[in-house]
């Protein structure tokens, strides 16, 4: 899985809070629409919104699984969001959050035996702990949660099979299951981990087109799986552009809805657009509340490699400088340590070797924690080739 799209599975899960039509327990509106205020909040990174939304459905309904889960998905939006997964410090309020959510549930499953949204969000969760294991290559942990959401998942289902929004969690895993790397599938057989990716796409779209509120959550995912090159059966980035401008639509004030816009434009060639769209996302930092600093490589990366899919590679080597320059004073993240890859694919290009390998060795001077490490490896063992157009490899990072 691209872990650039991990930010979107926060997303993913956070539309796990559902109240289906033929839920078991039946809430008032005035439960309903703060769920719904509060899932928006997170989509709309409006976390004190979110957050008064969560606490009035707990005020209400205490050991309610939505108020758990939204507490669970507002702790991992700001660790992925806000802190770009760079922060350990919000890693652990996140993990220890998670860990709390999952409790609170299984306490209200024990007087609620038969609610499907309790199923439903814990399932979530548990999902949302694989992913993470998976992020951070604990694989046993990542199986075992996996085959956990798994369970909760069917079971919301055996209760409501109307319940639409369970087919996205398990469209999430037979796809990723079935499309496993190549390293992990020997693990796979191992623990005997199966997935159907025909069945992952086919059951992704039925959320995309009658779930409740994991619809925007299914065309995220299906942006990712569209987006993949590698994936001939279903690559489509023009049906990815049209999902994410639907989305958008409903949260204009979400930046990385917009740069995920800004991404698809470079999937599909539109490199002029993703220059002018990168300038536009960087002059909106600073200028509007929801785009942050730590945002500036975001949109510096769309800068340079729309240059470098331009062949300009000198206008390349001066943004991806540029960009140096402004995090200059930030901690390392994961897309400024990418630029700093990018710059040194951009000094080859230009036939700086040295200048390149300095920037090669820069990239293995920090923490591996983004997978960095064997690409600026093999970049000092061999020069990277200039290429334009979709040559220059996908605009996120592609490890």
């Amino acid at each position: 899985m691209k872990k650039f799209f991990a930010f979107l599975l926060a997303a993913v899960f956070a539309a796990g809070i559902v109240v289906p039509a033929q839920a078991e327990i039946k809430l008032p509106e005035d439960i309903i629409q703060p769920v719904t205020t509060g899932i928006n909040g997170v989509y709309s990174l409006d976390f004190d919104t979110a957050h008064d939304s969560i606490e009035y459905v707990f005020s209400l309904y205490p050991n309610h699984p939505f108020g758990h889960f939204g507490n669970a998905m507002i702790a991992w939006a700001r660790y992925e969001y806000e802190f770009e997964t760079s922060d350990d410090k919000q890693r652990k309020v996140f993990e220890k959050t998670l860990d709390d959510s999952i409790s609170g549930i299984k306490i209200w499953l024990k007087d609620n035996p038969q609610d499907p949204n309790a199923f439903m969000g814990i399932g979530a969760l548990y999902g949302l702990r694989a992913m993470f294991a998976m992020r951070n290559r604990n694989w046993i942990t990542s199986y075992f949660s996996g085959r956990k959401a798994i369970k909760n998942l069917e079971k919301a289902l055996e209760l409501d099979p109307t319940y639409y929004d369970a087919f996205f969690g398990l469209g999430i895993y037979q796809y990723y299951a079935g499309t496993l790397p190549s390293v992990i599938k020997v693990l796979a057989k191992i623990v005997a981990i199966k997935g159907n990716p025909d069945k992952g796409v086919a059951y992704l779209n039925l959320a995309r087109e009658k779930a409740t509120f994991t619809d925007n959550s299914a065309k995220l995912i299906l942006i990712d799986v569209q987006n993949n090159r590698r994936n001939i059966n279903y690559y489509a980035p023009e049906k990815s552009l049209q999902y994410i401008r639907e989305i958008r639509a409903k949260f204009p004030k979400n930046p990385l809805m917009h740069y995920v816009e800004i991404i698809c434009l470079f999937e599909t060639g539109h490199y002029q657009e993703v220059l002018a769209g990168g300038k536009e996302f960087l002059s909106l930092i600073g200028s509007d509340k929801f785009y942050k600093d730590i945002y500036i490589s975001r949109a510096y990366t769309a800068i340079g490699t729309s240059y470098m899919a331009l062949g300009q590679w000198q206008d390349a080597k001066t943004a991806f400088e540029e960009g140096q320059k402004a995090i200059a004073s930030q901690d390392p993240s994961r897309w400024g340590v990418w630029n700093e890859y990018r710059l040194a694919q951009v000094y080859d290009a230009l036939g700086l070797r040295e200048d390149a390998k300095k920037q090669y060795k820069k990239v293995l001077s920090y923490k591996d924690k983004w997978g960095f490490d064997e690409i600026a490896r093999e970049g000092l063992k061999n020069p990277w080739k200039p290429a334009t157009g979709k040559g220059t490899g996908p605009l996120p990072p592609s490890v």
